[in-house]
């Protein structure tokens, strides 16, 4: 994604890629969560055209629907759940004109974290909160710049923003210069294995304090310095009523994510990670009670939970079209 964005801004146009620009197309075809989403829509959002082979060998190449009538339930499977069902070669993407982005980034406390949560969630689309809890909490709101009046506006807004120490407000120009979302001197992060578990919910509005006590007690049983909880903003336009997308979570306000790391091939240290991860998902769940399959672990206990929460009434016809167009399994399970 780095590199689209790099090429596409010497046309000065712009795609919304996410926090990091190493992940490949996976980025896009599970969905793709940008600070920029909420003005633009998710990464899915932006594919006009789709081509590749299906489990079974055949070709496919499909068009982005005009209408609801026009809405292919291959289209739809395709558009969010690829990954279990064929081979992507070639996707046509929507892009947009390049602006200038607003960072603003700041160490927090605890109480400054949740008025910052509180501010967020009456932004306006054009802006967005993200942050990672570690041994401290750095928070780091990007805003898109339309002109001098509506970058006035936004400054404005960042500087509501309470903060510890180490606050900066830079002017950027494009994706590829943001600051990286990461821990701090993580002693691990040389020889780690990992897992990521990506939540979606609503606002939480009355339920702010509430979940970041809970987040709190959870970062400080974690089993090392390498496990965090970090969390990204949705709403805007991701919460318009597509029909033509796997990703059902359109009323999501916040996706918070689990990483749990351990040193490489030590088991016990990956049991005890893995069971820390359960039990986040499962103090968090009353307030996330989606999932955003970014990563996929058909060789964990939990995949069928997380296929269930990720997909929900739309699972089973999921599966039929896998049964049509990958009957040998080829793909990633759906089971």
């Amino acid at each position: 994604m780095g590199d689209l964005s790099d090429f596409l801004r010497k046309h000065k146009r712009s795609f919304p890629i996410g926090l990091s620009g190493i992940p490949g197309m996976g980025y896009i075809l599970t969905g793709g969560i940008s600070p920029l989403s909420r003005s633009r829509g998710l990464a899915i959002d932006q594919i006009m055209e789709i081509k590749g082979f299906w489990g079974n060998g055949k070709e496919f190449h499909l068009f982005r629907p005009t209408s609801p009538k026009g809405l292919s339930l291959e289209w739809k499977a395709l558009s969010g759940a690829a990954i279990f069902l064929g081979i992507i070669t070639k996707v046509k993407l929507k892009t947009q004109p390049l602006r200038p982005i607003l960072s603003w980034t700041a160490n927090l406390s605890f109480s400054q974290l949740s008025e910052c949560i509180n501010q967020a969630e009456s932004w306006p689309n054009c802006l967005s909160l993200q942050w990672i809890w570690g041994d401290n909490i750095f928070a780091h709101a990007i805003g898109e710049v339309l002109n001098i009046d509506h970058e006035a506006k936004l400054i404005n807004l960042l500087e509501k923003l309470p903060f510890t120490c180490n606050r900066t407000i830079n002017k950027i120009s494009h994706m590829n210069s943001l600051p990286k979302l990461s821990l701090k001197n993580s002693r691990y992060n040389n020889s780690n294995h990992s897992e990521v578990l990506g939540l979606l919910g609503p606002a939480w509005q009355k339920n702010n304090l509430k979940v970041l006590k809970i987040l709190k007690r959870l970062i400080d049983k974690r089993p090392n310095k390498s496990c965090y909880i970090a969390s990204q903003q949705l709403g805007g336009l991701t919460n318009s009523n597509e029909i033509d997308t796997s990703f059902i979570h359109r009323d999501a306000i916040w996706k918070p994510w689990i990483n749990g790391a351990w040193e490489a091939y030590d088991q016990s240290k990956r049991n005890k990670t893995l069971k820390w991860m359960e039990e986040s998902w499962g103090n968090l769940e009353f307030i996330c009670p989606g999932v955003h399959l970014a990563q996929i672990h058909p060789h964990l206990s939990w995949h069928q939970k997380e296929l269930s929460l990720a997909f929900k009434d739309w699972l089973p016809k999921l599966k039929e079209i896998k049964a049509s167009n990958d009957p040998r399994n080829l793909m990633p399970p759906l089971k």
